[in-house]
């Protein structure tokens, strides 16, 4: 006798952060792939912020432009302009194929925001980044930039003093991202009253009730990286409630 097996249902778009847009298939932290990202039936997107050697913001996970950008330079030796020259096309996964996409400044995510009323954003501020310009000019700067569509835009960062900041500064949406499980219990995890709380899905303990910590019932909490709709499906059956996952379309596809 065979046994049925029975197909995975798609998840919800509401339930899903596009992980650096659309990376699957573009390159990450492009124009390019938040707006393909959104043309797959993304609501929400993450983008990481890094800044130049003029101390701006562009949208960049590394600090060096050699794997995305094909250049062994360092973002911080760079001024802005510089940057926006270079190619944003990840050579080594994607060969030359979008070689003409641009690193983008902060402010590109704006007018995608602006043009797209129905979508959020998670705009993660790099460690580095914070070493290289300090906790206030950070948040002064991007403050300043997201002020357009502060109401659908999270700052976050793994960087918890960071968060705190942008919580007692008023921003509406602040976010942190978990270094380890354990900080949950951290005074200043719980001070910065996080909307949104990041975790990689492998920390989560195995044998946990997450109705039962403190911290997570006033916040949302995200799981990354999740790349199939069965992983999907047993993180929100144990209570996470939103996924970050580079696969965008896969896990919105019905089978």
């Amino acid at each position: 006798m065979s046994v049925k097996i029975l197909p995975v249902t798609p998840l919800n778009a509401e339930e899903l952060v596009a992980h650096r847009g659309y990376r699957a298939k573009y390159p990450e932290n492009t124009a390019l792939s938040i707006s393909k990202a959104i043309d797959a039936g993304a609501l929400y997107v993450e983008i990481d912020v890094q800044f130049s050697q003029d101390k701006l913001p562009i949208i960049y996970h590394d600090t060096t432009l050699s794997r995305v950008s094909g250049f062994d330079k360092s973002v911080f030796e760079c001024k802005r302009d510089e940057l926006l020259g270079y190619p944003a096309y990840e050579p080594d996964r994607l060969g030359d194929t979008f070689i003409d996409e641009k690193i983008s400044p902060l402010e590109a995510l704006v007018t995608i925001l602006e043009a797209n009323p129905d979508v959020k954003a998670f705009v993660e501020i790099k460690d580095e980044s914070i070493d290289h310009c300090g906790r206030e000019f950070i948040l002064d700067s991007v403050q300043s930039i997201l002020h357009p569509v502060a109401d659908r835009a999270v700052i976050m960062s793994f960087d918890y003093s960071l968060a705190l900041g942008a919580r007692k500064s008023g921003w509406p949406l602040v976010g942190l991202v978990l270094k380890q499980w354990d900080d949950l219990y951290l005074e200043e995890v719980k001070a910065a009253e996080p909307d949104f709380i990041y975790t990689d899905h492998l920390i989560i303990p195995n044998e946990c009730d997450l109705t039962t910590i403190e911290a997570l019932r006033d916040a949302t909490l995200v799981a990354y990286e999740v790349g199939s709709q069965a992983l999907g499906h047993s993180l929100l059956d144990r209570g996470v409630d939103m996924l970050e996952t580079f696969e965008i379309e896969a896990l919105l596809a019905v089978d």
